[in-house]
């Protein structure tokens, strides 16, 4: 085998110029997977970061049957003392509780549904991007009171501003009809947030007491310090909690249009990803074939001396996978500096798009093992595979009609 390991590399270098070219292929090659998986984790992390900060946060709990069908009598008492119990377990950032319930909104001769939602100013501050959306006026005080914050197509419907007064009305938990009046401090950009363009924000104790309900909410959101551990989070506030009237639920399931969205799209970057390997592999097995037919005579006079046939197979793979090591070598380490520069600087698009709802203007990547792993073994993989049929093809020569050849 060590001669044999010999040979193989004396051939690599005795054609610089194909070796080079074919490196320069698989190198190239890994590069590119490298920096597109990178990319695609790059934006997807980004995009998944901006989904559920904005409001969904990376895990919920919710009265069991709520998040199927809300219902504002679905309340889950203490939501202080349940964050406090699960606020130590890895991974977990912040908690807020939130209150939800459908009203119908009246500001002078104007009317519209709306969907008002109870919050803690203090955590909901530092649990979503809530307070960063307030484009007019300010966000909500640390104590309850009348205030509300309306999102600008509400504002636009209702023709209420910072000082205007809205009058609400909804059913309470008791039975009773709910209605208040509240004064418009801040208004949000709809534009750029997951929230529905007619949710309008109020002090969560103002939305129990507009609901006359006695503590409670519909819901707690949970953001985490790192979104690949939702799954495992989950599992560990189940553990933590084993109460069977809650339901623990990740992002996946809370936004699940959004998450076959983005598995759709995923599926269809391998499609990428194929075409990648069938070029790179055709242009390596194109490489080893020529080889082959230009050493004709030289696997004449090997097989002539006595070499065995898996020996010149084994001859030719070495040389395949020789080449593809330094090559696949030389494209990781540029596909890891080319993902550090993208995920540090990344690509400003002058042109945003808009995904559900949000503009996505940055393109960056992500280091990753998916980014580092998928590229070596699909170059290697392909590179090697593709070179047994020529090496099958050269260990079967007959070494008389080899050494005829010219």
């Amino acid at each position: 085998m060590g001669l044999l390991v010999k040979i193989a590399f004396r051939n690599i270098f005795r054609h610089k110029r194909r070796s080079l070219l074919t490196g320069l292929m698989m190198a190239g090659g890994c590069l590119l997977f490298a920096v597109f998986i990178g990319m695609v984790d790059g934006s997807y992390g980004l995009l998944i970061n901006m989904f559920t900060l904005d409001h969904t946060g990376h895990i919920q709990i919710h009265r069991k049957g709520y998040l199927n069908k809300p219902s504002i009598y679905k309340i889950m008492r203490n939501p202080s003392s349940i964050g406090n119990r699960i606020h130590d377990l890895p991974y977990i950032k912040s908690w807020t509780p939130r209150v939800y319930t459908p009203a119908l909104a009246f500001a002078g001769t104007k009317t519209s549904g709306v969907q008002l939602m109870g919050i803690d100013p203090v955590r909901e501050a530092k649990t979503t991007r809530l307070r960063e959306k307030i484009k007019t006026g300010r966000f909500l005080s640390n104590k309850p009171g009348d205030e509300i914050i309306i999102s600008d197509r509400l504002s636009r419907i209702l023709k209420a501003g910072p000082g205007s007064r809205i009058a609400l009305i909804a059913q309470g938990v008791d039975g009773s009809i709910a209605n208040d009046l509240f004064t418009v401090i801040g208004i949000t950009d709809s534009r750029q947030s997951s929230y529905g363009g007619t949710t309008c924000y109020v002090h969560i104790d103002s939305a129990r007491n507009f609901l006359s309900m006695t503590g409670g909410a519909h819901e707690i959101a949970i953001v985490l310090t790192d979104y690949s551990k939702t799954l495992k989070t989950v599992q560990l506030i189940k553990h933590k909690l084993n109460d069977g009237s809650l339901e623990i639920e990740p992002w996946q399931v809370v936004e699940a249009q959004f998450y076959r969205a983005m598995q759709a799209d995923i599926r269809g970057n391998w499609i990428t990803i194929i075409v990648f390997t069938i070029i790179i592999a055709i242009g390596v097995l194109n490489t080893v074939l020529m080889m082959v037919l230009e050493r004709t005579r030289e696997f004449g006079v090997m097989k002539a001396l006595g070499t065995r046939p898996s020996q010149i197979f084994t001859l030719i793979l070495l040389e395949t996978a020789s080449l593809s090591l330094f090559s696949i070598i030389a494209g990781t380490l540029a596909g890891i500096t080319a993902n550090w520069i993208l995920s540090v600087h990344g690509i400003h698009l002058s042109n945003p798009v808009d995904w559900g709802g949000f503009p996505f203007d940055t393109i960056t990547s992500k280091i990753s093992l998916r980014s580092v792993f998928i590229p070596v073994v699909v170059i290697a993989a392909s590179a090697v595979a593709v070179s047994i049929p020529p090496a099958i093809r050269a260990s079967r020569i007959r070494p008389v009609k080899a050494l005829r050849s010219v």
